[in-house]
């Protein structure tokens, strides 16, 4: 997904050294996703996108020799509003046109071969960051996307990356800052409950109502949820002309499910495995790879 609240939202600028020995729940797909459409297309010599295992490799080694504990969660299936919400036992990741099935496998490959837990979710990532945030196995989720508050993350961390700019929503670049947000100081500020939260959320776009509801701004739509408080309320008043039934979309959004069976177990990196995936398959530098191991022994 990609809910927009950047503007309501209250953040605070957190250091790196502040995350040393913190466990995060990272929201993988975005950063794959990141990866590929802002780094330049690196390719093996069998013409194998290779820029998500650069990104995922060299990113987690370096959060790794400063002490951050990451745990990737991976997106299962999209589910549509509706249909039964029950997780399945074995959820497929999700992929794309641009995020192949061979490209989630290998991306799960490296990352376990650095040592670190795999999580792969029945539906959003995010949503199961968030229980897991929740359930104090990790200290905070980190993602781009503010869906993770949605779900009831108490806390997302933001801009987790090497890069030293950030692309702007209208353009230009930005220096990159650390952010913290803490759920409930948002709320607090906001002056609105979780479910609030929820129907702000589907009032200026989810991926079931791309656009919003007749285009309302973030504080348009604060203003709305404080007036109406109730779902039903909001929606019967101000009308939801979408392919989803708006009882649904809220239904899902506030029960996305997750998984309870995973484990968080963190393990010393095999560096043969990690050699094979990236030298010898794909045509990494091996100087370079050792030289990034040689940080996190």
């Amino acid at each position: 997904m990609g809910l927009n609240i950047r503007d309501i939202v209250p953040k605070n600028e957190i250091s790196l050294d502040a995350l040393k020995g913190k466990k995060l729940a990272v929201d993988t797909y975005i950063y794959i996703h990141q990866f590929l459409g802002s780094m330049p297309e690196l390719t093996d010599s069998k013409g194998r996108l290779t820029a998500h295992l650069s990104g995922l490799f060299y990113r987690t080694t370096q959060f790794m020799s400063k002490g951050l504990k990451l745990a990737y969660v991976f997106d299962g299936p999209f589910i549509e509003p509706g249909n039964s919400i029950k997780p399945k036992r074995s959820p497929q990741p999700r992929t794309s046109e641009r995020v192949t099935d061979e490209m989630v496998s290998e991306a799960k490959e490296l990352l376990s071969a650095l040592g670190c837990p795999i999580i792969q979710a029945p539906a959003e990532g995010e949503a199961q960051c968030a229980h897991m945030c929740a359930k104090r196995d990790v200290w905070a989720t980190s993602s781009q996307d503010y869906d993770a508050l949605m779900f009831g993350s108490p806390r997302l961390v933001r801009y987790l990356t090497l890069a030293k700019k950030r692309k702007l929503p209208k353009g230009g670049k930005a220096p990159v800052t650390l952010e913290l947000i803490d759920l409930k100081n948002t709320l607090k500020t906001l002056g609105i409950n979780q479910k609030q939260l929820t129907m702000l959320a589907m009032l200026v776009g989810t991926d079931f109502n791309p656009g919003g509801v007749f285009r309302i701004g973030q504080k348009k739509a604060l203003d709305l949820v404080k007036q109406y408080k109730t779902p039903k309320r909001l929606f019967t008043e101000i009308g939801w002309d979408f392919p989803y039934d708006w009882e649904d979309v809220y239904e899902l959004l506030t029960k996305m499910p997750i998984t309870k069976r995973y484990k968080l177990k963190w393990t010393k990196p095999n560096k043969r495995k990690i050699k094979r995936i990236m030298v010898s398959r794909h045509d990494f530098s091996e100087q370079r790879i050792d030289n990034a191991l040689a940080r996190i022994e």
